[in-house]
């Protein structure tokens, strides 16, 4: 069976290809190659493509006939400026769009797993479950809760048989040293002082290689899931201060800590969790995603 991964060479997409090979044919496509990445990976192809030409997508799909396609492509950023609302719509709408057209007829495709966001949910009271109406606070939230609205009505209308996935926050191996949990790391092991909020906005983090795991699961359970939203998290939520804290004595850091030296952003999400009651019904199984000990 074959897996088409789109951004398959990001962290994500790594930590997903490494669960994957082995089980299924795998196909990347992505704008940036990782070489080195990929002569590790066998049984794995990829095509360098930026979405310029809507045939060429076409016939790449055509030509591979993928079982599953994962989207993985998005222009993430915690900034919430309007002027960034073009650059979402494109990476999120727009490619997904295309992504829509070019496999619509395809005729062996089981599932089209489109990767949304928990920041879709916004402001609202904790745990989030899949049918709480979403007050999504920035640009990337916005998009991505249109493309999810966008996807669930194909779906509807015409039968495409995609499942939009909500990630609460991921950790792990190739993951860029500017997100939260490598960022801290890099801080307290070069005993750096760091400069952050009070720490009391709240995170549900999930480790990469659990989260890939997951994803491995709800592909076998396809039948199960188009049509659907379903959040894939720890279910777990902790403050940023009680994790800076944790690793802080864990790696016997004498790192400064000046909790609140930076302002909350405006309209900060301060518990941040998702209910995942859903996905351990859909697996039939329930799920021990504790995370702190896998921090390295």
């Amino acid at each position: 069976m074959k897996v088409l991964i789109f951004g398959g060479f990001g962290f994500v997409g790594k930590n997903l290809i490494e669960e994957l090979t082995g089980e299924y044919e795998i196909i990347v496509i992505d704008k940036n190659i990782d070489e080195n990445f990929a002569q590790r990976i066998t049984n794995m192809k990829w095509y360098k493509f930026d979405f310029s030409s809507q045939k060429e997508l076409e016939k790449i799909i055509s030509k591979e006939k993928p079982e599953y396609i994962i989207n993985l492509i998005s222009y993430v950023t915690s900034e919430r400026e309007l002027n960034l609302f073009p650059k979402m719509i494109e990476d999120n709408l727009n490619i997904f769009l295309k992504i829509y057209e070019a496999s619509k007829k395809l005729e062996s495709l089981k599932i089209m797993l489109q990767f949304g966001s928990g920041e879709e949910y916004g402001n609202i009271s904790a745990p989030f479950k899949e049918e709480n109406k979403e007050e999504p606070s920035s640009p990337y939230a916005v998009a991505k809760q249109i493309t999810t609205n966008t996807a669930l009505m194909l779906n509807r209308n015409f039968n495409y048989p995609v499942c939009i996935i909500r990630p609460s926050n991921l950790f792990g191996k190739y993951q860029n040293t500017s997100k939260f949990i490598p960022y801290i790391l890099e801080k307290l092991r070069k005993n750096e002082e760091i400069l952050t909020s009070f720490g009391e906005q709240k995170r549900d983090f999930i480790y990469a290689e659990d989260f890939s795991k997951i994803i491995k699961d709800l592909l076998k359970n396809s039948e199960k899931i188009r049509g659907e939203v379903v959040n894939v998290g720890s279910g777990i939520s902790i403050s940023l201060k009680e994790i800076i804290l944790y690793l802080k004595k864990k790696l016997n850091s004498n790192s400064k800590i000046k909790f609140g030296a930076i302002p909350y952003r405006k309209n900060e999400m301060m518990n941040f969790c998702l209910d995942i009651s859903k996905l351990e019904n859909i697996l039939n199984k329930k799920l021990n995603l504790e995370w702190k000990d896998k921090i390295n």
